[in-house]
């Protein structure tokens, strides 16, 4: 198998589409550019990565990465067994195996996977989010007690799956039809919340511990039709050949007023911490009219493409794609170091 030192570890994306989903898969969200591009900075920072795909928990996993026995693991997983929702295990693993591997822990991957126990979390250390309640399969919403228009999403997927122009919903009819349209494609809850007519921001975040906000991002909906709601919905963000692509213009950085910039930054800083996120990671936030502002999501393993958002504020932070990689791959390192040293002293 040869001295590979590090291992790039990654998911081969699923081509399976949900019954009756009107989200189809498109080209542009089944390339994974970033594994090549994080083997090549490995490569040039003097690393000897293998590349390992992994679909389903096996044996063969386990026993792969037990005889290589690298001194890291970039994660790159986002599923296995084909579920997203198992991305939390890959990083239990690793830690029941006792190897480093860069990004966050399997709490912080689970916890932010479930878009309602994000909103939860956050609001009991009064970071600011929309107002809204959980809808389940099967059941009565618990509170009607949103103002219209709202916007429905599903409560655990990733990427925008689910969310579409009629996601936004001015009356309880619309509304009614939409929550059912998660409940029967997606077979989850619905997180139904007050739509906010302002503007949106991303703000990519890196470090563990001492961590530092690299650029706050702004998307530009200028160009968005007029009938078409100002939200980054699953078109406009893999069709790119759609309104919605074109609409969505990412400003990075933004240019803000600096009051303003601080209070963005430490909000996200504050919703990193509290999920308890590391290495690197995105908090998305939407204001409403009066500018007021409310984290909509908290993204503790973003793509990291070379034309990903995350590399463009890594970028605009002065950091080169391998020097980025590079970074994230100290932190992980140093945590493995930092584990030997205490085992060692035992």
């Amino acid at each position: 198998m040869g001295r590979y030192d590090c291992v790039v570890l990654h998911n081969s994306v699923a081509l399976t589409e949900a019954l009756d989903s009107q989200e189809p898969i498109f080209p542009s969200s089944i390339i994974r550019d970033e594994v090549g591009a994080v083997e090549e900075s490995l490569r040039e920072g003097g690393f000897n990565p293998y590349v390992m795909a992994v679909d389903y928990f096996s044996r063969d996993v386990v026993n792969t990465l037990a005889r290589i026995g690298p001194r890291f693991v970039f994660n790159l997983c986002e599923e296995i067994n084909q579920r997203c929702d198992l991305e939390m295990c890959v990083a239990g693993l690793l830690d029941l195996m006792g190897i480093p591997y860069t990004g966050s822990g399997p709490l912080a991957l689970g916890l932010a996977l479930n878009k309602f126990r994000v909103k939860q979390l956050l609001r009991s250390v009064k970071i600011p989010t929309a107002r809204g309640y959980l809808h389940l399969p099967g059941h009565k919403p618990r509170s009607r007690r949103v103002r219209f228009p709202v916007i429905v999403k599903p409560v655990s997927e990733d990427g925008s799956l689910g969310i579409r122009s009629t996601s936004v919903c001015h009356d309880p009819s619309r509304l009614e039809e939409q929550v059912a349209y998660i409940h029967d494609t997606y077979r989850q809850g619905a997180l139904v919340e007050e739509y906010l007519d302002g503007r949106e921001f991303n703000v990519s975040i890196m470090g563990d511990g001492q961590v530092r906000v690299l650029a706050v991002s702004e998307i530009d909906f200028s160009g968005m039709p007029q009938d078409i709601p100002r939200i980054v919905c699953y078109r406009a963000k893999w069709d790119e050949e759609s309104p919605m692509y074109r609409g969505t213009v990412p400003i990075c950085p933004a240019d803000l007023p600096a009051r303003y910039e601080e209070r963005i930054r430490d909000i996200a800083l504050r919703s990193f911490h509290a999920l308890g996120c590391r290495d690197y990671g995105r908090v998305d936030m939407r204001s409403d009219a009066l500018g007021n502002l409310y984290v909509l999501e908290v993204n503790p393993n973003p793509d990291i493409g070379p034309e990903a958002g995350f590399v463009r504020a890594a970028r605009a932070a002065g950091y080169s794609y391998a020097e980025m990689v590079l970074r994230i791959s100290e932190m992980a390192l140093a945590r493995g170091a930092k584990v030997a040293a205490v085992a060692y002293a035992l």
